[in-house]
């Protein structure tokens, strides 16, 4: 029998073997639990039917009838009531049998001989032979009337047995059409709850599986709304981020691509038209030649820095640089980077100041972390106008607090403010994006190739720490980056 290939059926037959394995198991289990509630049930009916038996044949011995004449005169009842009747005497000789085939016997009944004790004026118990196992209640002579001449007389003890398997199979034949209706009814009512239990599965499953064949052939805006159950709503959710993130970075992929070959295109074009000039003779002078020559060499120096930007970044994303975690003290390094820019702060008329908290050190890369600052510096004072002001600050702050009794964790927050046109909300959320510039016409020279700030997110993620935007247009912009302080573990 092939097995099924579709969750749905899978979990149907998984979920009909369980009920099918749970309804044989509680058969089996009632069974054993009605073995020894029978063999109660035997006794009570053999005490039932052997105290008024043992009184009349003690009645029909005082009337000096054989235990022949009294077995045929009581077996018939003895036989319709599903019992057998022995009269027996106390050594256990078989004196008469209600079947005939015991007489002469000898059974082992541990007969008193005496009265049973109160409160039950019986005995009984059980005897093994060919026939199986046999149940007796035994009631001696001295319950009955007896004269004080009978009293003389050997004590006989009457004897009512029956099988318990007898009445198991007829208790069973009683329950067994009541059990197996219930069996059906449960397992159409059992078969009905896993079909719906394997749809409510199956089908958020089917959906996930066809939103991820939609997004294999191009769709990335399929999107789930899935509610239940948890674990199936999770993996919607989940899919819905990863439909998210295949759209970004196939979008970003996209701009990438159509970004670098704009870039690339502008000075290869500019290289190609004056190196062409110069083949053919159209700069046919000194000043001309001169001209074609600059403009060649700026386009591929930019070119240069434009494949040395894509090269590091590419590194850094693929984990290929390892940042330092040296000792940094945070004030010697940000007045290097100020006094750097003094020069283009003076000539574009922007002030620019510094303020930092003496003892803050960090861990880290100071090349890398220097290469960071001078971004945000350069585009700080690119985007401020003249009489702007330009302000680097760097203090300790605890970021996170620490367990119980322990101390919070300390970072260092290092600021880059301006007082430039600001950054309008649609720009701010992707500006950390690579080739991502914004409007141009925002900026004093509208060159660059948008790879600074992408450049300077993955190092400070390399270092641990974090970096973020805040800028209000026609206020100004403020950049903000956390780095974990210096211990000597780490």
């Amino acid at each position: 029998m092939p097995m099924p290939t579709t969750l749905r059926s899978r979990l149907i037959g998984s979920y009909l073997i369980i009920i099918l394995i749970c309804l044989s198991v509680t058969g089996v289990i009632l069974t054993l639990l009605l073995v020894p509630q029978v063999t109660r049930l035997t006794y009570l009916r053999l005490a039932e039917k052997g105290l008024p038996t043992a009184l009349r044949v003690f009645s029909m011995r005082g009337q000096g009838r054989s235990p022949g004449e009294i077995v045929d005169a009581l077996g018939g009842s003895a036989a319709a009531a599903g019992t057998r009747m022995l009269i027996v005497n106390t050594d256990g000789r078989v004196l008469a049998d209600s079947q005939g085939s015991w007489v002469g016997r000898d059974v082992d009944l541990r007969l008193p001989q005496d009265r049973p004790p109160a409160p039950r004026p019986y005995v009984q118990g059980r005897v093994v032979t060919r026939e199986g196992t046999l149940y007796y209640v035994a009631v001696t002579a001295s319950l009955g009337s007896r004269s004080q001449a009978d009293r003389e007389l050997p004590t006989w003890c009457v004897l009512l047995l029956a099988q318990p398997r007898q009445a198991i199979a007829g208790l069973v034949a009683d329950i067994s059409l009541g059990f197996i209706a219930t069996g059906v009814v449960a397992l159409l009512v059992s078969v009905g709850v896993a079909f719906i239990v394997a749809r409510s599965v199956a089908k958020p499953l089917q959906r996930i599986t066809i939103a991820t064949e939609e997004i294999a052939r191009g769709n990335y805006e399929e999107q789930l709304g899935i509610t239940s159950p948890e674990e199936i709503r999770r993996l919607a959710t989940s899919f819905n981020a990863m439909a998210r993130e295949v759209e970004a970075s196939r979008q970003a992929q996209s701009d990438f691509v159509a970004n670098v070959s704009h870039d690339l295109k502008t000075p290869l074009t500019s290289i190609q038209g004056f190196s062409q000039a110069l083949l053919d003779g159209t700069a046919d002078d000194e000043d001309a030649r001169h001209r074609a020559a600059q403009v060649i060499h700026e386009e591929a120096d930019r070119m240069a820095r434009l494949v040395n930007s894509l090269l590091e970044l590419a590194r850094i994303e693929a984990g290929q640089v390892v940042m330092a975690r040296d000792p940094v003290p945070l004030g010697p390094l940000l007045i290097d980077c100020v006094e750097k820019m003094a020069l283009r702060a003076q000539q574009a008329n922007v002030q620019l100041d510094v303020d930092h908290e003496g003892d803050v050190v960090v861990a880290g890369d100071q090349e890398h972390l220097v290469q960071v600052l001078s971004n945000l510096l350069d585009n700080a004072l690119k985007h401020t106008p003249s009489g702007g002001r330009v302000s680097l600050a760097a203090r300790s702050l605890p970021v996170k607090p620490g367990k119980r009794g322990e101390q919070p964790d300390l970072f260092a927050e290092i600021t880059v403010s301006d007082t430039g046109e600001g950054i309008p909300a649609e720009d701010l959320s992707r500006i950390f994006e690579r080739f991502y510039r914004g409007d141009k016409s925002r900026t004093k020279t509208g060159k660059g190739a948008g790879l600074g700030l992408a450049i300077a997110r993955e190092i400070i993620h390399a270092h641990g720490g974090q970096i973020r935007a805040e800028s209000v247009v026609g206020l100004g912009t403020k950049f903000t980056i956390l780095l974990p302080h210096y211990t000597e573990a780490g």
